[in-house]
């Protein structure tokens, strides 16, 4: 189901539309050279097929190489046995020289020689060495985690048990000598090599989709048998043994490492799970019991996510939330396999700003559509769910679905009095009005308002219903009154330390100033709206922060800079599936089009419009925030008060002046090191400086102490 999409991400597509995912992918790739590989599908065979035969017949530049144990049977397909590492001859006396020339010996040592410092291969031990690659067949992940046990074993004692363990499984069955079954006799033996917790946490982990965390370990894993104390070290364990992976990456915990089981690992451990002969070390969990275990974490897991985003640690939640999408998505089809699809509803609602805010707007449709058709009775948790059902209807272009979704979710607030939701869904039906330029659009966004804040006059729902109500003053060109409410919305998000939410803000705080007109504010705002969307990897805030800052520079007289940036944001609508910004006298596309092309010339404007394609949106990104208007305009716009940095420069520039390097700074602004750095040298060519030193003076001077 999620095959194409899976694919599209791969290549680079973040699409969030209600087109058809084949027929996307088959049209960005028509015109590519390009090279897919498909890994490990044996268990997405007729799906695999099915998808490249339709890739294959749009995109003529398209290979596809596909890793499977068995065949994807289509036309033109050409089959590529894997073999097994070469190995030495069985010949006697056996020089380290000639040994160190397999493969399969070469890759015996780096990976003994990585978990006992001492091994080394010498005349004496090459024999023994490819006697134990030749026991395990050269399978690579045999041989690896043969080596791994040199931590514990000599060479010899590893190849005697290596010996025994093979002719135990082979005994009075030949084919058991088949690739598949000597990888399982490689598995088995290192899994009773294990202590029982080693054993324990190898069976329960299995049930983790992809990576986890310290964490998910503990309260999944954790208990009957395994103390939930002892489940750091065991994990410690598994990973000096090679059969568990750690590694720091996006979403690691305050530890920095995530673990996760090969793919083959965790089949065996699922496998030994459910074997009614090791019920005995089960300690009375089975894969059942760890399911819902599983379930309930990440449950817990999305609450918390989602009572927390509207707050300053949105960046550390898009990226733990994007990291666990693999458990997420095991979580929820539990929740409909197992029958529990009030539980999936509850789930996907408190999924809402993962699939909105983070770029998951077309896998949240999927789940919210399938657990509200397997729970379809009116419940607190529906509301929520239809809520965010509504939010990525309109983010798609949904109107007439968003209206009936919102007027669902409406009747079922006030059925079951929750105002906030009430206030939820008269703003959803207030922005369907307001697409429809229906004169009802204000009344419905007061309402919104008005619930909203007799709850609480600085709840997140009052931003939301404000700054939609700002856009119907801008149409009706009041953009006075508009400024009055987004100044509220600004004040809100501060007071609650957000950024997701804010980045729109600002982004429509630079349609209000481009109204009066007021353009060095305007692209201050779009400055500041695109850098704090970026860090969230919200796609659409990207798009349409490149695009405003497109206007900005053709209304001043930036032609080349303005084309160069038009080039970047349709390159990146179209790799997401089409703009947001719909037509209507706000959005200035064809404006700035037409202005640069009178300018630049019909060659120089479609030359810069092709730079700006060329670019990968975070290329399009440091390129929007890091060019700099021309001297002249620069003066104007600060008058005689000097340079003037962003509010969040002014940040960065305090805190250079404490001394923090560009890593503690990222720490305490919670961005990313590599944003810091573009801040330091944005600072550093705004004030004309060459040193931190320099900007830490200047900070000083100007009456700014350091805290």
């Amino acid at each position: 189901m999620l095959l194409p999409q899976l694919v599209a991400r791969a290549v680079g597509i973040a699409d969030q539309t209600v087109r058809d995912p084949e027929e996307l992918l088959a049209e960005f790739l028509a015109q590519r050279q390009l090279l897919l590989v498909v890994d490990n599908c044996e268990h997405l065979v007729p799906a695999v097929s099915r998808l490249v035969v339709g890739l294959l017949r749009a995109a003529p530049g398209l290979r596809v190489m596909a890793t499977s144990r068995e065949s994807l049977q289509v036309v033109g397909e050409h089959l590529y046995p894997v073999e097994p590492l070469a190995m030495p001859a069985a010949v006697a006396p056996l020089r380290a020289a000639a040994a160190t020339g397999s493969p399969a010996v070469a890759l015996f040592i780096d990976r003994a020689t990585a978990v006992n410092g001492e091994f080394a291969l010498n005349d004496d031990n090459a024999a023994v060495v490819a006697a134990v690659c030749r026991q395990v067949d050269g399978l690579p992940l045999a041989i690896e985690l043969a080596a791994a046990r040199l931590r514990t074993l000599s060479l010899t004692q590893l190849a005697e048990r290596l010996a025994d363990r093979f002719g135990l499984l082979t005994t009075g069955n030949r084919a058991a000598l088949a690739r598949h079954q000597t990888l399982r006799a490689a598995v088995q033996w290192s899994f009773e090599l294990c202590s029982k917790h080693e054993q324990l946490l190898w069976m329960r982990a299995a049930v983790f989709a992809g990576s986890f965390d310290l964490p998910a370990a503990e309260a999944v894993c954790g208990g009957d048998g395994l103390p939930a104390g002892a489940v750091l070290a065991t994990l410690g364990r598994l990973v000096d043994k090679s059969v568990m992976l750690a590694g720091a990456g996006a979403g690691a915990d305050v530890d920095g490492r995530r673990y996760r089981l090969l793919d083959t690992l965790a089949e065996y451990g699922r496998e030994r799970l459910c074997d009614p002969a090791t019920a005995h070390h089960r300690y009375g969990v089975d894969e059942p019991m760890l399911r819902r275990r599983h379930r309930d974490f990440y449950l817990e897991l999305a609450e918390r996510f989602h009572a927390d985003w509207f707050g300053p640690r949105q960046v550390a939640w898009s990226r733990r939330m994007r990291a666990e999408l693999d458990n997420l998505r095991a979580a929820l089809g539990y929740c409909l396999n197992a029958g529990d699809a009030r539980v999936g509803v509850r789930l996907a609602g408190a999924l809402h700003y993962l699939w909105y805010g983070c770029g998951e707007a077309r896998e949240g449709r999927l789940w919210l559509e399938r657990v509200l058709a397997a729970d379809p009775h009116p419940s607190r948790e529906r509301i929520r769910a239809l809520a965010a059902r509504a939010r990525i209807a309109l983010l798609q272009g949904e109107h007439e679905t968003a209206a009936d979704l919102a007027g669902a979710g409406l009747e079922q607030a006030r059925r079951f009095d929750e105002p906030l939701y009430v206030a939820e869904a008269l703003t959803m039906l207030g922005i369907g009005a307001l697409y429809r330029g229906d004169q009802a659009a204000a009344p419905l966004l007061e309402q919104a308002v008005a619930h909203a804040a007799a709850v609480d006059p600085v709840h997140p729902q009052v931003a939301y219903a404000k700054v939609l109500l700002a856009l119907v003053f801008l149409i009706r060109g009041d953009p006075q009154r508009a400024g009055e409410l987004l100044a509220d919305c600004r004040a809100i998000c501060h007071a609650h330390g957000d950024r997701w939410y804010l980045g729109l803000v600002l982004f429509n705080s630079a349609l209000q100033a481009l109204a009066l007109p007021d353009l060095g504010q305007a692209e201050r705002y779009a400055r500041e709206s695109l850098e704090l969307r970026r860090d969230l990897r919200d796609t659409h805030g990207a798009g349409s922060g490149l695009e405003i800052l497109a206007w900005i520079a053709a209304l001043k007289r930036q032609h080349a800079r303005a084309a160069r940036l038009l080039g970047a944001a349709n390159a990146h609508w179209r790799s997401i599936g089409g703009s947001i910004l719909s037509a209507g006298p706000l959005v200035r596309r064809d404006e700035t089009a037409a202005a640069a092309r009178g300018a630049l010339g019909e060659a120089a404007f479609d030359a810069e419009v092709r730079r700006g394609g060329e670019l990968t949106t975070d290329e399009a990104i440091a390129y929007a925030l890091g060019g700099e208007p021309a001297a002249p305009e620069r003066q104007a716009e600060h008058g005689d008060k000097g340079p003037r940095l962003t509010r969040r420069e002014e940040q960065v520039a305090a805190l250079l002046a404490e001394g923090l390097s560009n890593r503690q700074i990222a720490q305490r602004l919670v961005l990313s090191q590599r944003t810091v750095e573009s801040h330091v040298e944005n600072i550093l060519t705004k004030l004309g400086f060459t040193s931190r030193t320099q900007v830490a003076a200047w900070h000083v001077h100007r009456g700014n102490r350091p805290e």
